[in-house]
Formats: structure tokens, C-alpha cells, sequence
């Protein structure tokens, strides 16, 4: 898979994205609101992407990750991935990762609407959703800033890092996205 911004090439991952890929998964600060603990492990690295690089297209109900690489630099700086889910093939959940050097430089925004726009366009879904910790203003304030809705707040629902934590779950309708970025059906 290969999509691009301004900015980024979102594209699978390759071996040689394994020293940037720990480095950002071992920052205590990317991965403070993350499912993984630190140290995240070499072999554990491996895995993922050995997993990730021979994935093209989507399959529901398994994760599809995308490597974010600087196009003026050649940089790995994050990830963003969605699942769709196995339920419904017109749904997905979406989620991202930034490495903490690139954070407050609208990364993870212009990467997050390239993958909208092919969620909602190229495979034509009806929904996605996305949830973060009620503590990760960035994520959320990120989410909304892109159009969308919070639709709910779990308390203390979330196993992490040994103990629970809150989060904040989000929804956002084709529809909604078409009529933010002008891509409506046109006469």
C-alpha cells in the first residue's frame, strides 16, 4: 500500500524500519498511553513487521499498520493503522502512533486525513471510529480537529501498564467526512 501527503508516504513497512520503529516504541512518552510496555523488544519488533510488510490491502477484522516516512528525509517517524471490523466489512476502528521528536508539527493529522480519505473514498466505508486516553489531549484534540464526534467516556475501562485507565471513544460518518472535505456527490 502506498498513500502520500505533502509531507508523507504512508507505505507498508521494510526491515530497514526496524532501529527508527524501536526507538519510537521505547519512548516512554509515545508509549505512556499505548496498549505495549517499555522496553518494547527487539524480537517483538521483528514480528510486527515481518507481519505488517506483506500486507496490501485490508482484511477484515485484522490489523493493517502503515509505516510514516518523511518524504524530504526518508525518516520513519510513526505509524497509523485501522482494522475493519469483522462484524461489518463498512466499519473500521483507526489508531496512530508519532515518535515524540516529530510531535506538534501536524504529522499525525496529515497523515491520519490521507487515510481517511481512502477509507471513506477508495474502500468506500460508512464509519470509523477511534478511541485514546481521556489524558492524551493531543490525540483527542487531533480527532476532533479532523471532525470527529466524541461519542462516549469510559471510566477506568481500559487495562494498562497495571492498572486501568479512562478513555474517550469517537465516531465519524462518511457523510460527515464528505460534507467537511467538500467530496459530496456533486450534480
Amino acid at each position: 500500500m502506498l498513500l502520500h501527503t505533502q509531507r508523507l508516504l504512508l507505505r507498508n513497512f521494510t526491515a530497514s524500519d526496524l532501529e527508527a520503529f524501536l526507538a519510537y516504541r521505547n519512548e516512554p512518552e509515545v508509549s505512556k498511553y499505548q496498549s505495549w510496555a517499555v522496553p518494547y523488544q527487539r524480537e517483538k519488533g521483528e514480528a510486527f513487521i515481518a507481519e505488517m510488510k506483506d500486507i496490501h490491502s485490508p482484511k477484515q477484522g485484522q490489523w493493517l499498520q502503515l509505516a510514516l516516512e518523511l518524504k524530504e528525509t526518508g525518516e520513519l517517524i510513526g505509524d497509523v493503522g485501522f482494522c475493519i471490523k469483522e462484524n461489518d466489512i463498512r466499519q473500521a476502528v483507526i489508531g496512530f502512533t508519532i515518535s515524540s521528536t516529530f510531535w506538534k508539527n501536524g504529522f499525525a493529522t496529515e497523515a491520519l486525513k490521507a487515510l481517511l480519505d481512502y477509507l471513506f473514498e477508495d474502500i468506500d466505508l460508512h464509519r470509523v471510529t477511534a478511541d485514546c486516553d481521556t489524558e492524551n489531549t493531543s490525540s483527542w484534540k487531533t480527532l476532533e480537529k479532523l471532525g470527529f464526534r466524541r461519542e462516549a467516556h469510559f471510566v477506568e475501562s481500559f487495562s494498562v501498564h497495571n492498572g486501568y485507565t479512562s478513555e474517550y471513544h469517537y465516531g465519524l460518518l462518511q457523510r460527515e467526512w464528505r460534507a467537511r472535505t467538500g467530496q459530496g456527490n456533486a450534480c
